[in-house]
Parts: C-alpha cells; sequence; structure tokens
C-alpha cells in the first residue's frame, strides 16, 4: 500500500505533491521561527542572569548616572545587615572600529577567564566575535578620550553568550576610557546573605548612601526580560497569522483534491478495495507530503534562530531576532515548540485528508464512477 501511494503521487500528481510540501514548510518555518525566538529569548535572558549580582547600586544626579566613590560606596553598604560581598565595578560602552564595545575594568570570574592573565596596562583580552581591522593584534578604543591597545587573548567560544562584544581591560585603561577618577566605579553590585530579602532591603540601602541612588535587583531584571520575551512571541503570533490562514487553505484543497478523485476511488472499490483501504491509501500519501514537509519546516526555522549566519534573514520580519545574536535554548523548551508545531499542523493537515477521503470513498462504486460526469 504505501509503495502504491508512492508512485501514484509520484507518477501522477509529482507538481501538486511538491507545491503542497513548499506551502505546508513555508507554514511551518513561519510559526516554528517565531515561537522558537520567543522562548530562546526567554532562556537566553534567564542563563545571563542567573549568576548576576542579587542589587546593584548605581549613583543618580539631575543628569542621570554619575559615577561613584568607590571605598565610600563599599563603607556605606557594609552598613546595611544582610548586604555581602559589596563590590566596585568599572564598566561602559564604548566605540569600537565596527561598533560600540563593552569595556571592562574588574575582575572576571574563572568560568569566563579559565586560565587567561589578567590584562597589563595597554593590554586587552577580547570576545570571541570582535574582529580585529588589522593583522598586528592592535585594538583602537574610544572616541572622545581614546587609546590603542594590543589584544593578548580571546575569551573562550562557549562563553560567547556574555563576551561575545566584551573588551577586559586594566583597571586604569578602563577609567581612562570611561573618564572616571582613579577612586571611581561605576557602579556597586552586592549580594545577599536571604534572596528573600531582595525587595525589602532596598529601602534600607538607598538610605544608608549619602548621595541618591538607584538600586536594581536580580529578580525585576528577569521579570523585565521575560515580559520582553513574551512580547515578542505575541508580536510573532500576529506575525503568524498569515502563515495559519495559508495553513487553512491547504488543509481545505487537500480535501478538495480528495473529493475530486471520486471517480478514481470508485473505480478501486470496483476492482475490489474497501472504504478503509481507500482512506488508508490517501493517509498514506499525506504522510508521505506532509512529514517531510514538516520537517524540513522545523528544521530552517530552528536554523534560522540559532545559526547566527542565518539570523538576519528571521529579521526581516521578526526584528527581535537580531537583538540577541547567540540565543541559547533548553533541550526541553526546543522539543515542546517543535512538538507544538509539529501538531498544530499536522493534525489538521491530516484530519481533514481523512474525513474527506473517508466521505468521498464511502458509497457504492457505480455511484462513485459516475460522480464526474
Amino acid at each position: 500500500m504505501l509503495s502504491w501511494a508512492w508512485r501514484d503521487l509520484w507518477q501522477r500528481h509529482r507538481g501538486r505533491s511538491v507545491l503542497l510540501m513548499v506551502c505546508l514548510a513555508s507554514a511551518v518555518w513561519l510559526a516554528a521561527g517565531a515561537l522558537l525566538l520567543s522562548q530562546a529569548l526567554a532562556d537566553t535572558y534567564a542563563r545571563l542572569l542567573k549568576h548576576a549580582p542579587a542589587l546593584v547600586v548605581r549613583r543618580v544626579n539631575t543628569g542621570g548616572w554619575a559615577p561613584l566613590p568607590a571605598d565610600a560606596a563599599v563603607a556605606c553598604a557594609r552598613q546595611v545587615p544582610g548586604a555581602q560581598n559589596p563590590r566596585p565595578r568599572i564598566w561602559g560602552v564604548v566605540a569600537g572600529p565596527d561598533g560600540p564595545l563593552t569595556v571592562v575594568g574588574n575582575s572576571l570570574s574563572a568560568s569566563i577567564c579559565q586560565t587567561l592573565p589578567p590584562p597589563l596596562p595597554g593590554q586587552a583580552v577580547i570576545g570571541p566575535d570582535i574582529l580585529l581591522s588589522t593583522t598586528d593584534r592592535r585594538l583602537t578604543l574610544g572616541a572622545g578620550p581614546s587609546m590603542t591597545v594590543d589584544v593578548i587573548g580571546r575569551f573562550p567560544s562557549q562563553s560567547a553568550l556574555a563576551t561575545r562584544d566584551v573588551v577586559w581591560l586594566a583597571p586604569a585603561d578602563a577609567r581612562h576610557l570611561l573618564r572616571l577618577q582613579p577612586d571611581q566605579a561605576s557602579d556597586l553590585a552586592i549580594d545577599l546573605f536571604h534572596t528573600q530579602e531582595m525587595q525589602a532591603i532596598q529601602a534600607d540601602l538607598a538610605a544608608a548612601f549619602p548621595w541618591p541612588v538607584h538600586i536594581s535587583d536580580r529578580d525585576s531584571s528577569r521579570q523585565r526580560h521575560y515580559l520582553h520575551a513574551v512580547q515578542t512571541g505575541g508580536m510573532a503570533s500576529v506575525a503568524c497569522v498569515p502563515a495559519l490562514l495559508a495553513l487553512v487553505l491547504i488543509v481545505v484543497s487537500a480535501g478538495a483534491a480528495s473529493w475530486g478523485q471520486r471517480a478514481c476511488w470508485g473505480l478501486y472499490k470496483a476492482l475490489g478495495w474497501t472504504t478503509a483501504d481507500v482512506a488508508r491509501l490517501h493517509l498514506y500519501q499525506a504522510t508521505i507530503t506532509g512529514l517531510p514537509a514538516i520537517v524540513i519546516g522545523l528544521a530552517l526555522a530552528y536554523a534560522m534562530v540559532f545559526v547566527p549566519f542565518l539570523t538576519p534573514i528571521l529579521a526581516l520580519w521578526l526584528p527581535a531576532a537580531a537583538t540577541v545574536q547567540r540565543l541559547y535554548l533548553s533541550a526541553q523548551g526546543a522539543g515542546l515548540v517543535l512538538l507544538e508545531i509539529a501538531f498544530l499542523v499536522g493534525l489538521p493537515y491530516l484530519a481533514a485528508v481523512f474525513v474527506v477521503s473517508l466521505r468521498s470513498a464511502a458509497g457504492d462504486p457505480w455511484d462513485l464512477l459516475q460522480a464526474d460526469r
């Protein structure tokens, strides 16, 4: 029966079958790409914030952000019960050869640095995605105060999710580029003894500083980024409406094609086939056409989201795909999304084919033979 279904499709309905596969694969690609992007953004933000400090304190004034005195800020934070390991951080965004880069002047975690030595003044460690403009391994940073540093190494590729555009400099070099004084820092990172106090401790912490500060916590940042991913998924769902309408047309056309072959089914039944045999043959044909189309559509969607040089194609209709160049998706999240799309597209398609073929093949063979006259 399977061999008969394949030969019937390839020899009698080749053009229609290929066109149906292309339409199904396109609908699956649009729907799966949107949902995969939304899920990947949520998982990526959660992974990036997993090891972030519990609280980040920034000094503010009428003009916005302002540098804070490092030693004085640490002394103030230590006066608050429950605040642990206050540490000043030196970081900011400066101009690079091909766009903005994130400059970091404080020491990084061992999981990122691994065996890389700390850079000395005039040296730098760069992210894996930063391209050097010359062959002498030198990098020019900054537009106002600028400097050229020697690149002594790159962060490992497995850390690219967090270090793709990061330049690690000596503290004095970072302060020079960010226009900070030797005793100043960009902000203050704080850990908590009890993470449940993340919201309650902020009022005491703000009162401990003699200048206005803005305090952001890890949970609020995680929730804000999650909402951004959900909103992206909502926008993506709206973008998938044409794909869902196309899927309806595909299902209707598949049913109409089955209804138009009643004379052929009458001939088969006259030769001894049963109604169940005819319906099973049509289901085999639908599976031969639909299964490869669904697999190809899912593979294309996965590649558009997670293969870096293909991501700009998805960003043409979903701009959020260009916001994070390296996305992370858990195996469980990817599996659920792919299964949802496979069932969302495959089940209505097979159900329409089965119902219409069963109705069109049921009846007396002579009546079916006269159906097209």
